[in-house]
C-alpha cells in the first residue's frame, strides 16, 4: 500500500478527500491529516508519506512554507498542492519548489484519480531505480575484489579481455597513482615438478601462501605495493613511490627487498626464484613496460645485481645476437604478453581463442630473420609448459596423455616456427575435444570467486551458502561445481587456506600460539593445535622449533639457491 498525508485547514475539505473511492482502487491509505503546515510537517516526518496533498492558505504555516521546509530536510516523496486560489504568483513559487501538480479547487473526482495514478507511475518508477542501483551496490560490493584484481592485471600487463569496459572504471580508484612512480619486479618460480603436478586447489593455496610472504616482507621495507598473478610460474610485485621518493631511492633498497622475498620464499616454501627489475616509470600508463623489462631481464640473465646472485636487472647493452633478437622481439610483440594472453585463454577453455593467439606469434617469430634455435626451443618449451599449467589451473590434468619427457622430445625435434605451431596446434584442438565439454566458463567464474572470497575471509566465519547467496546459486550446485573443479570440498579448503595462513604466521615468530588461532578463525585453541597437527603432521611449537632451527643453519652457512639459465 502507498501512503497519503492530506493538509489543510477546512475540516469538510479534508473529510470530502478522506472518503473518495478511489484510495482503496488505487491501493492508497490515508495515513494521517493536519490543518496547517506546522501540524502537517510534523505527522510526514512521523509517517513518512508516498504522497502529500496540501493546501496553501492556512494558519501558522501556509502550504508553500510546508513544501520548502520539506525539500530542505529531502523529502522524497510526490507533493500535490491543491488550492482555491489561482494566483500565478502561486504557482510560479510552487513549481520553484518542485511540486508535482498544482490543482485549482473545485476538482473533479476524475482528475483527482488521473494525478494521484501519474504520482503512483513516478513512484514505481522510482522505487524500481532504486531497486535497480541497491542491487549493482550490492554487485559491485560483492565483485569489487575480483573487479580490482582484473584492474591490476590489466596495468601490470597491458592485456584485457571482454570485461575490460567493466573494470577500466577502476582507475578512478587509483588516482593518486597519476602522482606517483611505478617499478615492477617479476618473479619467477623454478620449474620442479612439484609445481608441474599441483591440482587447482594446491596451486591456490601456493599462491595464497606466496602472496603472505610477499606481502609481509614487502609491508616492512616498502610503503605501497600489489601482488599480482601472472601466467605459470610467474608472479609480478608493483611498486608505488613518490615522485620525490623516486628519486632518492636508490636501486639498492629495491634489490635488498628482493633478495630478502627470495631468502623468505625459500625458506617457507622451498621453492627457489629469480627476480627480473623492471625500469621506473613516472606514468601507470607505462607499468606494461616495466613488466617486459622485468621479463628480458629474467629472459637473458646476463646482469646479476646483488649479492644472492637471484637478481637481475635489464643490461646496458647486449651482444649483436642478442640485441637484434631483442629489437625484433619489441616490436609489436613481447612474449610475456603472448604467453599471459594464451594463459588466460586456455583457462577459460577458449581453445579457439589460443589457437589465434599461437597463431598471431609464429606468424611475428617468423618474420624474424635466423631466430637462434635455442631461442626457438625456448620459446617451444615455455609455451607448452604455460598450456599444462593452464589447463591444470581449469581443472584438467594432460600429464597423464603427454607425458613431459615425449613432449621434451618432440619440441628438440622442431627446426622451424611453422614445425612449432603445428605441434603447439594439434595438441591444443586434441586437448579441446577430450575435455571441453566437461568445463563452463561460468563455472570456472564461480571457483574462482570462492577461494578469492576464502582468501580474504579466512578469519571469519564462512558459509557456502552465504558465497551461493551472492552469485545467485544454490548452495548443494556451488558445492557439487567446487568439488569438481577441485577435488576438494569447501570446508577443508577453508581449512586448508587457515593452516597455511597459520603456518606463515608461526614462522613468522610475531605471536603467541593462541593469537594465531584466533587470527585464523579459531576461537578453541585445542581444537586449533589438533587440525594443525593434522594437516602438517606437527604441532604449532614443533614447526616453528623446525623452522628456527632450519633457518639459522642456512644463515650460518650463508646458503643461497642457484639460479638457472635457460639455454
Amino acid at each position: 500500500m502507498w501512503k497519503a498525508v492530506i493538509v489543510d485547514d477546512e475540516h469538510k475539505i479534508i473529510q470530502i478527500m478522506r472518503n473518495i473511492p478511489i484510495w482503496s482502487e488505487l491501493e492508497i491509505e490515508v495515513v494521517g491529516d493536519a490543518t496547517d503546515g506546522q501540524e502537517g510537517m510534523k505527522l510526514i516526518f512521523e509517517q513518512n508519506p508516498d504522497i502529500v496533498i496540501t493546501d496553501i492558505y492556512m494558519p501558522v504555516m501556509n502550504g508553500l512554507e510546508m513544501v520548502e521546509q520539506l525539500r530542505l530536510h529531502n523529502f522524497a516523496g510526490k507533493i500535490i498542492v491543491l488550492s482555491g486560489y489561482s494566483d500565478f504568483d502561486y504557482a510560479r513559487q510552487a513549481l520553484r519548489l518542485q511540486v508535482d501538480d498544482y490543482l485549482s479547487k473545485p476538482i473533479s473526482l476524475e482528475t483527482m484519480k488521473e494525478v494521484l495514478m501519474k504520482s503512483i507511475e513516478d513512484l514505481k518508477a522510482l522505487q524500481m531505480e532504486q531497486i535497480e542501483q541497491a542491487q549493482l551496490k550490492q554487485k559491485l560490493t560483492v565483485y569489487e575484489p575480483y573487479v580490482q584484481k582484473k584492474w591490476l592485471h590489466y596495468v601490470v600487463t597491458g592485456t584485457h579481455d571482454s570485461d575490460f569496459q567493466q573494470v577500466q572504471e577502476m582507475n578512478q580508484r587509483f588516482k593518486h597513482w597519476n602522482y606517483k612512480s611505478h617499478m615492477v619486479l617479476v618473479i619467477e618460480m623454478m620449474k620442479t615438478d612439484r609445481l608441474a603436478g599441483m591440482s587447482l586447489v594446491d596451486q591456490s593455496l601456493f599462491y595464497f601462501g606466496l602472496n603472505n610472504i610477499i606481502q609481509e616482507i614487502s609491508q616492512q621495507h616498502w610503503p605501497e605495493f600489489n601482488f599480482v598473478e601472472l601466467y605459470s610460474h610467474h608472479c609480478a610485485l608493483l611498486l608505488h613511490l613518490n615522485n620525490q621518493a623516486a628519486e632518492e631511492t636508490p636501486l639498492q633498497h629495491v634489490v635488498e627487498l628482493a633478495e630478502r622475498i627470495a631468502e623468505s620464499v625459500f625458506a617457507y616454501l622451498k621453492i627457489e626464484i629469480s627476480i627480473g627489475i623492471g625500469g621506473l616509470k613516472e606514468q601507470w600508463r607505462d607499468i606494461a613496460r616495466s613488466t617486459e623489462e622485468g621479463f628480458i631481464a629474467l629472459f637473458y640473465k646476463n646482469k646479476r645485481i646483488g649479492k644472492s646472485g637471484l637478481v637481475f636487472a635489464l643490461p646496458e647493452e647486449f651482444s649483436k645476437k642478442e640485441i637484434h633478437l631483442y629489437n625484433d622481439l619489441k616490436h609489436e610483440m613481447h612474449p610475456f604478453k603472448l604467453y599471459q594472453e594464451l594463459s588466460e585463454a586456455i583457462s577459460y577453455t577458449q581453445i579457439d581463442q589460443a589457437i589465434t593467439i599461437v597463431q598471431q606469434f609464429i606468424i611475428h617469430l617468423d618474420g624474424i630473420h635466423k631466430v637462434p634455435m635455442v631461442y626457438l626451443r625456448n620459446y617451444g618449451y615455455e609455451l607448452w609448459i604455460i598450456i599444462v599449467n593452464s589447463f591444470a589451473k581449469a581443472g584438467i590434468q594432460i600429464d597423464s596423455f603427454y607425458p613431459k619427457e615425449q613432449m621434451l622430445d618432440e619440441l628438440d625435434s622442431l627446426s622451424t616456427p611453422q614445425e612449432l605451431e603445428k605441434w603447439l596446434i594439434e595438441k591444443l584442438k586434441h586437448i579441446g575435444k577430450q575435455f571441453q565439454s566437461n568445463v563452463n566458463l561460468k563455472h570456472r567464474h564461480a571457483v574462482d570467486f570462492i577461494i578469492k572470497c576464502v582468501h580474504e575471509n579466512y578469519h571469519k566465519e564462512l558459509a557456502l551458502g552465504e558465497i551461493a547467496d551472492q552469485i545467485c546459486m544454490s548452495r548443494s550446485y556451488l558445492s557439487y561445481i567446487f568439488k569438481n573443479a577441485t577435488g576438494d570440498t569447501f570446508n577443508n579448503y577453508v581449512t586448508r587456506v587457515r593452516i597455511e595462513k597459520a603456518k606463515a604466521m608461526i614462522m613468522e615468530g610475531k605471536y603467541l600460539i593462541y593469537e594465531v588461532s584466533e587470527k585464523v578463525g579459531y576461537k578453541n585453541v585445542p581444537y586449533f593445535n589438533t587440525l594443525f597437527k593434522k594437516f602438517t603432521g606437527l604441532n604449532p611449537t614443533q614447526l616453528y622449533e623446525t623452522y628456527k632451527t632450519g633457518f639459522s643453519s642456512n644463515i650460518d652457512t650463508n646458503q643461497t639457491s642457484i639460479s638457472y639459465s635457460i639455454n
